[in-house]
């Protein structure tokens, strides 16, 4: 079993990045950001993203719903480091930092900055190409790296084992949970919210639950319980 050798910090970083657009980087991003908020712990997204997509989803969350966290906030490359260390300095637990897709300098500078990285892909030749290059930075880099397969088609398990198959070559540990394709990540995307908020009994919310505390075992994080109360202030 991987896990990263994290005890004596506080705060984690995890970077979400893939040398390929269209892998769903800030789906999952925002997701676990906000199943991360709802136990408990002071989150912040850092968008390194030009598009500015993780930022305009939590634009529309301060309009339409009632708790605005986690905070979300655009930087640049050359900022980032200052805001990982006023986001420790202000008590944040966890800061999730979204990367651009493609070849760029943001993805270096965010996995260097991290403690550990997910990589979500899907079954696509494409998507393999870039899983690879990603996979090698974090290697170069010597940062814990897990692919997340998203996308897979529902009830069945044939993009598992494919992708599983593909990441033993590369080689690349896989995270245990499995992302499959729902419209309610994207419905929910509109209203500025994620699918364990819009759909909580759903099969989608309940992949993001378990890959979020996946993600907190491997960052050896404590539930809501063990951190303290309030927001992430990095104003």
């Amino acid at each position: 079993m991987h896990t990263c050798n994290l005890k004596t910090l506080h705060m984690r970083t995890t970077a979400i990045t893939i040398n390929k657009g269209g892998q769903g980087k800030t789906t999952v991003t925002r997701s676990l950001a906000t199943a991360a908020t709802r136990a408990g712990l002071n989150v912040l997204v850092l968008d390194m993203d030009t598009q500015e997509n993780a930022t305009s989803w939590g634009k529309r969350r301060k309009q339409r719903h009632d708790n605005p966290l986690p905070l979300v906030k655009f930087v640049t490359e050359q900022a980032v480091d200052e805001e990982l260390k006023r986001a420790k300095d202000a008590g944040c637990d966890l800061v999730f930092i979204d990367t651009p897709p493609g070849r760029s300098s943001e993805a270096p500078a965010a996995v260097e900055l991290a403690d550990l990285v997910l990589i979500p892909f899907w079954n696509d030749q494409d998507s393999y190409d870039g899983v690879r290059k990603t996979a090698g930075l974090t290697r170069r880099l010597g940062k814990p790296a897990f692919g997340v397969l998203n996308f897979a088609t529902p009830n069945s398990r044939i993009h598992e084992q494919e992708a599983m198959a593909v990441l033993q070559t590369i080689p690349l540990p896989m995270a245990s949970i499995v992302l499959h394709r729902y419209e309610v990540h994207k419905d929910a995307n509109i209203k500025g919210l994620t699918a364990q908020e819009m759909e909580p009994n759903s099969v989608a919310a309940r992949e993001i639950e378990m890959l979020w505390s996946w993600l907190r075992a491997m960052l050896q994080l404590g539930n809501g319980a063990d951190v303290h109360n309030g927001t992430c202030r990095n104003e």
